[in-house]
């Protein structure tokens, strides 16, 4: 299962969900891109894991706290560990949004 697909799949009982740009109705959703894909350990010139760096935005007009907590158990039981988060407000559409840093090292078999 590709990384997307995995995000994609842990977030969408929340909220909608998109790869980088939501293209919908709703005013509460998560979007998510990788930012950083790196090799983490290499043993025998062969790759060993693989250390994914995403950001995960939530985006809403209300309260983000309940969503936000959400986000970081469901990614958690993935694997993820959140490295950073910061929130943002845009006056112009009254949005708020939250974006969270998260740190994967996948160990291929």
């Amino acid at each position: 299962m590709s990384m997307n697909s995995i995000i994609i799949n842990a977030l969408k009982p929340y909220a909608p969900v998109a790869f980088h740009h939501y293209t919908g109705t709703e005013t509460t959703y998560i979007t998510f891109f990788t930012y950083n894909e790196r090799s983490g350990l290499i043993a025998d010139d062969d790759e060993v894991s693989t250390v994914y760096s995403i950001q995960v935005d939530i985006h809403s007009k209300g309260n983000l706290e309940t969503l936000e907590e959400q986000v970081k158990e469901a990614l958690k039981k993935h694997g993820f560990r959140r490295t950073w988060a910061m929130e943002v407000f845009n006056i112009e559409t009254k949005t708020y949004r939250k974006n969270m840093s998260f740190r994967l090292e996948d160990f291929k078999e």
